[in-house]
């Protein structure tokens, strides 16, 4: 392999695990044979934060600042639960900003953060199955 490709390989491996890495409590799930429990718990996440990221994008348009800061409070709780630190930090920033920060920051941060967890979900996707 040349040189620079194995730098891409190394770069795009090094990206994901900061995006997602199953947590020690999932983890105990697969050794005990339970595979199943974690992909539903996977799914769960997935599920549940897509929705709460539209209805994170709702308030922000409504100016609800909040309900902005209980999507993000929650949002960040589920993402540090399945290993999705990187999520869970940019949730933490929105839910910390989210009253006094000047709308456009908000917005952008909420771009980050659904930018996020589209890689992250393409992340636990590639690593399931």
């Amino acid at each position: 392999m040349a040189p620079d490709t194995e730098t891409r390989i190394t770069a795009v491996q090094n990206e994901n695990a900061t995006l997602w890495s199953l947590p020690e409590t999932l983890r105990e799930f697969v050794e005990t044979g339970d595979q199943e429990m974690v992909t539903e718990i996977l799914t769960l996440f997935q599920d549940d934060s897509a929705e709460r990221l539209q209805l994170l994008n709702q308030s922000l348009s409504e100016g609800n600042r909040d309900a902005v800061r209980k999507q993000a409070h929650a949002l960040k709780g589920a993402s540090s639960q399945v290993g999705a630190q990187q999520m869970s930090e940019l949730c933490r920033e929105m839910e910390v900003r989210a009253n006094g920060a000047p709308q456009s920051d908000l917005l952008d941060l909420a771009w980050r953060i659904c930018d996020c967890y589209d890689r992250t979900c393409r992340v636990i996707f590639e690593n399931r199955g």
